[in-house]
């Protein structure tokens, strides 16, 4: 008996182009065959990567895999790594920060076929240029608008070199919403957001529809095509929602809108462009199959499990022999205690900050008595102080990682100024009236500055077992290696207190010493507490202990934070809003003005 014919198309189609067996009853968490590269991706191909905030996630797998990465303008043997990032090395193939629009691809190709072509445009504060179309690299500006000119000018020509010498060219789409100058000029972010002056004669809004972005993208590929005509381009759409909208639109809705203009362009340049191909790490993030899994508890940032996630699939097209999460070198091996930090998970966003930050109390710094200084810490308990009605300012200035390695400078003027991005920095413009003069006396500032426990207490650690062997060493010798390897925290801490500040200090939560590959250090940890709690009192301030206040064997699971880490634990770096909300609660009394202080000495 012969076989008959199917009766129709789709009688035919293999498991994965049905929802049912392709996606609610597929076995694990893996999309089998979601992605099959158009074009030959060996272990030597020479991948360039650019984009979004979520290009930079696949840099990082790219380098830490043994694939071919090129960067274009490598860090000063020099640099340490923070410091390097900080100013725009190794985050991108090139230097030329977060790219969120095609339009503003385009642009740099432009430029980097004809640098004639490039303004002289430059933005100057306090002494320091910035460039507009690069704003946070380096963190810190440079020295002058030549020595500015002069550094894009590298960098361009680095960038097209480099491109030259590329196989793909992988690009994250991340926002159709951009801001343009009268003269067409296309920005990164808003003028003023970061750094510059908004001119509402000069800047003009725009919300790119799919023909735009195809346009753009088209006139990337025409450049890319005269600079190297084999390059292909692998594109992405970046899962990461806006963190505002200046459309007139709910930012769900905005959100809704950007991301499908991007997805949809994405499909029509694959459709006419066979040199195109998409990979599919919005879909893997976003769909309802993760039920919301891969988001942070902000609903926003995606979560280190959920970029493993997404690799993992990449790795698959790709033939890696390693597609698995679970069985991945990069998170299964564990990390030197003293390497153990948040800082191989954060990702360099311009636009993250704008979310967190205590706007309203930045616009009241002058009139109130409390200011939060600090990193994520003094970032989450801000957010509890302020759903508990206290009024304050300030909160996480820079992550604990840049404020243990060192990355701002004290100044007499202005207390201190931080590097690790314009960020931070501008963040630290809106606290300082604040310190101003001519505001209330009885003032507090409530600080973690010399803790930052999850990087400090490992070197602590290695310092004491390089010092005894062990974790026995005396007392005046801890306290020596205190004040010297945080003299510069405890130098901008010294300062408020001489100025008349009521100085608290509070302890990073106890679910630090609770983390399996930690417990055995919870002596080491409340040692070094005991030390830091030394120092800061002989500079008259106030400490608060939130081990005491909750014991770690008080701890609940609602206290600890529902984020996962790198090895899939839970995030023991910081507690859950809970526990911040309960923090802010015990704080209430300490919160209250401290009776008059002598200066320190």
């Amino acid at each position: 008996m012969s076989t008959s014919a199917p009766t129709h198309p789709y009688a035919a189609l293999g498991a994965g182009q049905f929802w049912k067996t392709g996606v609610a009853e597929r076995a694990g968490d893996r999309f089998q065959g979601l992605w099959t590269p158009r074009f030959e991706l060996t272990r030597g191909t020479r991948f360039v990567t650019a984009g979004s905030c979520f290009a930079q996630h696949i840099s990082r797998w790219l380098r830490a895999n043994g694939h071919a990465w090129l960067d274009a303008e490598p860090a000063p043997a020099e640099l340490d790594a923070a410091t390097a990032a900080a100013r725009g090395h190794g985050v991108f193939s090139f230097r030329t920060g977060n790219i969120y629009s095609a339009a503003l691809l385009a642009q740099w190709l432009r430029w980097a076929e004809d640098p004639a072509q490039a303004p002289d445009e430059a933005w100057e504060e306090r002494g320091r240029w910035f460039d507009p179309f690069r704003p946070t690299i380096p963190a810190d500006g440079e020295d002058s608008r030549d020595a500015l000119l002069a550094a894009r000018h590298r960098s361009l020509l680095a960038l097209r070199d480099t491109l030259a010498e590329a196989d793909v060219f992988i690009f994250t789409l991340g926002l159709t919403e951009t801001w343009l100058d009268a003269r067409g000029w296309v920005y990164p972010m808003c003028p003023g957001t970061v750094r510059g002056r908004f001119d509402a004669g000069q800047h003009r809004f725009a919300n790119f529809g799919v023909a735009d972005v195809v346009g753009h993208v088209e006139e990337a590929l025409q450049r890319l095509r005269r600079i190297n005509p084999r390059l292909k381009l692998l594109l992405t759409v970046s899962p990461v929602p806006l963190t505002a909208t200046a459309s007139d639109r709910h930012v769900l809705v905005a959100t809704t809108r950007s991301k499908s203009v991007l997805r949809a362009a994405a499909a029509e340049l694959v459709a006419s462009h066979p040199e195109v191909d998409y990979f599919p790490s919005y879909e893997l993030i976003t769909t309802s199959a993760s039920r919301g899994r891969w988001f942070d508890d902000n609903l926003r940032t995606v979560t280190r499990e959920g970029v493993d996630h997404v690799m993992a699939h990449f790795a698959l097209g790709l033939g890696d022999a390693v597609a698995d999460p679970a069985a991945h070198p990069a998170t299964t091996t564990p990390r030197p205690a003293a390497a153990r930090s948040t800082r191989a998970d954060e990702v360099a966003c311009e636009d993250t900050l704008l979310a967190s930050w205590n706007r309203h109390g930045a616009e009241r710094a002058a009139e109130l008595r409390l200011c939060l200084v600090g990193d994520s810490h003094m970032g989450k308990l801000s957010q509890a102080l302020t759903r508990a009605g206290v009024p304050h300012c300030g909160g996480m200035i820079m992550k604990g990682s840049s404020w243990a390695d060192g990355l701002f400078h004290p100044d007499a003027e202005e207390g201190l100024v931080p590097l690790e991005g314009a960020l931070s920095r501008r963040r630290w413009q809106q606290t300082l009236p604040f310190f101003g003069e001519g505001v209330p006396a009885d003032r507090t500032i409530v600080t973690n500055l010399g803790l930052h426990t999850h990087v400090a207490v490992p070197r602590y650690l290695a310092w004491m077992k390089q010092q005894a062997g062990g974790p026995m060493v005396d007392l005046d010798q801890a306290l020596a290696y205190f004040r010297q390897a945080h003299a510069k925290p405890l130098r901008i801490v010294k300062g408020w207190r001489r100025q008349g500040f009521d100085v608290l200090v509070v302890t990073d939560p106890p679910t630090q010493g609770l983390a399996a590959a930690n417990r055995p250090l919870l002596p080491v940890f409340e040692l070094f507490e005991l030390v830091a709690t030394h120092v800061l009192a002989e500079l008259g301030c106030r400490v608060f202990h939130t081990r005491q206040q909750f014991p770690p064997a008080s701890l609940a699971d609602e206290h600890f934070s529902p984020n996962r880490m790198a090895n899939g634990q839970r995030d023991w770096v910081h507690g859950s809003n809970g526990f911040y909300d309960a923090l802010a609660a015990a704080l209430a009394d300490a919160l209250q003005p401290a009776p008059a202080q002598a200066e320190a000495a």
